[in-house]
């Protein structure tokens, strides 16, 4: 599931309820409704909203995005920048603000919490490195096991250990979503299992994990439940395409973009991909991997790992069409964007 969740300036320790002095606070929910109110209390299993009198709990991933009134006016660009994937200039921004200026602990943790973010997406996409981003990261949900941000925080950490090669590890933190008591967050626990299986050549146990995941995910509705069922529907033609049907693999991706919205660009990226490996398993479709991975390069890079990856196999397929200018530039790209990528190391 791709859809972030963020909270400008807020995560707690525990539900104790926040100050009264803090105004109205903006919720974006993943429906896309704004909602003004006074979040109560945070914690791991939800977030508590007073409005007109009246309490309202939500979700972990109900929510988009939550700016607490008393953020510094600079989160607002700050969380257009991480959803959409400028997380370079994000953190930026981010070591800007001094932590002794924010009157709220929530708020503390939360600008700790958004550096550890975005370093660890750095890292995954070969920006930084990897150990470094982990540790970061670890350390926040060491010091807020509480935090709104648990479930999310901890698949990536799982993200982190399986791109450091640490597979075992990267389970683990997975089964912490698996034993959450939400279907959603079991459902990606699926999806990031079968990724990292993925990763580990493990073809016919990442099918496995996709095929289980989307039978969760089919259960359920509303926007999260359908981008985890696309995930695990681009995660499956994967694993076709690795277990000697690419031509399936192709149908199955043609399916899923014809069905994602415009503004699932990660979900996108991956879908091309994977659509860009189909191909490559059939050299007559050369030209179809070409225009697959292209579809990364240009429309949607913003997605690091995925357009690492894309990088490396234009290199290739640039190369085999006889474009050596086009592979050198390509190849280029790759180690000047990404240094710390596997694709760069390859």
């Amino acid at each position: 599931m791709k859809k972030l969740v963020l909270v400008v300036a807020a995560a707690c320790l525990s539900l104790t309820p926040i100050s009264a002095r803090a105004a109205d606070d903006t919720i974006r929910k993943a429906s896309g409704e704004q909602l003004k109110a006074a979040v109560k209390s945070l914690s791991k299993e939800g977030v508590v909203v007073e409005k007109s009198g009246k309490d309202e709990t939500l979700k972990p991933f109900e929510i988009t995005a939550i700016r607490f009134a008393d953020a510094p006016p600079t989160m607002i660009s700050i969380i257009s920048q991480v959803i959409n994937g400028g997380y370079e200039n994000a953190l930026n921004s981010l070591n800007k603000i001094d932590a002794g200026t924010l009157e709220r602990d929530e708020s503390k943790q939360e600008l700790q919490y958004l550096k550890a973010y975005c370093n660890a997406r750095l890292a995954l996409g070969g920006g930084v490195d990897v150990k470094e981003a982990g540790r970061q990261l670890n350390e926040f949900v060491k010091s807020h096991p509480n935090s709104y941000h648990f479930y999310p925080a901890h698949e990536l950490l799982g993200d982190l250990a399986a791109a450091a090669g640490n597979f075992d590890a990267a389970a683990n933190f997975y089964k912490v979503l698996s034993d959450s008591p939400f279907e959603e967050y079991k459902t990606q626990a699926g999806i990031a299992i079968g990724r990292s299986r993925l990763a580990e050549k493990k073809f016919p146990e990442a099918l496995k994990e996709f095929e289980t995941a989307l039978a969760l995910a089919e259960k359920g509705s509303g926007l999260a439940a359908e981008a985890s069922k696309q995930s695990a529907l681009i995660g499956k033609a994967s694993c076709l395409a690795e277990t000697g049907k690419p031509e399936e693999g192709v149908k199955l991706i043609d399916e899923v973009i014809a069905k994602l919205p415009p503004e699932e660009v990660d979900l996108h990226a991956r879908a091309y991909v994977a659509q860009g490996n189909c191909y490559r398993k059939m050299p007559e479709h050369a030209k179809q991997a070409l225009i697959s991975f292209l579809h990364v390069d240009v429309l949607y890079f913003s997605n690091a790992q995925a357009h690492a990856e894309a990088l490396w196999n234009l290199t290739a397929l640039w190369i085999e069409t006889g474009k050596q200018e086009r592979a050198l530039q390509a190849s280029q790209l790759l180690k000047e964007r990404y240094p710390n990528s596997p694709w760069a190391k390859l």
